[in-house]
């Protein structure tokens, strides 16, 4: 069976962490976590599992996880996130794609919670990430936020079934700073690639945003939770451009 190297990226991620690991270590020949320093019980309960667990200053989303490609020892390399959890079925798909032999890179799908709620219609379903992929074919985009694989060479991708369950948001509070933080790495990336904000996008984006979310993508089907999430698409917009607005005239 070819063997594959997990790996965690952690920061105050102690919410689901042992459920992760849990979930993680029947498919892996090597667990790694590397944290950024948590101020919470995370480095703690990393120590309750037979994992490598190593502490890195924070560079950045994509910096971080090429980093941490460096480190461990297997070339195909599967990244999980610490509030993501992978179902039987997707643990049986990993094992299965071992066995007979890797090849190219494999996304697998994954199934978001909101408000106790799993979401099957709406911006964020489907949601196929790109995240068993060999080491030496591909490396992590350096964007400021929504980072994402560039591969050096043609390949296939492949997705594996099963979901990847991922716990999003525990309360509206740490919704609320999520929110704010993507939006000004949003507005940050945004603003290197040279765009510029007006008036008028910061009216039509988020409003593009809540009719994508609850008509185009029926998040209506989803009944109120599918309505606040397709206000929250829009209010996350509209942060991401009045950021951008604030940042072109230097009052950020």
């Amino acid at each position: 069976m070819q063997a594959i190297s997990a790996i965690i990226i952690t920061y105050n991620a102690a919410a689901h962490l042992a459920e992760c690991l849990q979930s993680i270590l029947p498919v892996a020949s090597e667990v790694l976590v590397v944290d950024s320093f948590s101020t919470d019980q995370t480095p703690e309960l990393v120590q309750r599992f037979p994992v490598r667990f190593v502490q890195h200053a924070w560079e950045g989303y994509g910096q971080q996880k090429n980093w941490a490609m460096q480190q461990v020892e297997h070339d195909y390399v599967l990244f999980i996130d610490a509030d993501e959890v992978l179902t039987p079925e997707l643990q049986a798909s990993i094992l299965r794609v071992r066995e007979h032999g890797l090849s190219g890179c494999y996304a697998l799908q994954r199934l978001n919670q909101y408000f106790g709620r799993w979401i099957r219609h709406g911006l964020e379903y489907p949601d196929h990430k790109i995240r068993l992929f060999h080491r030496h074919e591909g490396k992590w985009s350096t964007d400021p936020v929504h980072e994402t694989v560039i591969f050096n060479i043609a390949t296939e991708t492949r997705l594996l079934h099963g979901y990847l369950l991922h716990y999003t948001y525990r309360d509206i509070h740490t919704l609320w700073m999520k929110m704010d933080h993507y939006a000004r790495l949003g507005a940050e990336k945004l603003h290197l690639q040279g765009k510029k904000a007006s008036l008028t996008q910061c009216i039509f984006h988020p409003l593009a945003a809540f009719w994508k979310a609850y008509l185009l993508k029926a998040g209506w089907k989803e009944g109120a939770v599918g309505l606040l999430l397709a206000c929250i698409a829009a209010i996350s917009v509209w942060l991401k451009y009045v950021r951008l607005w604030l940042k072109q005239h230097q009052l950020d």
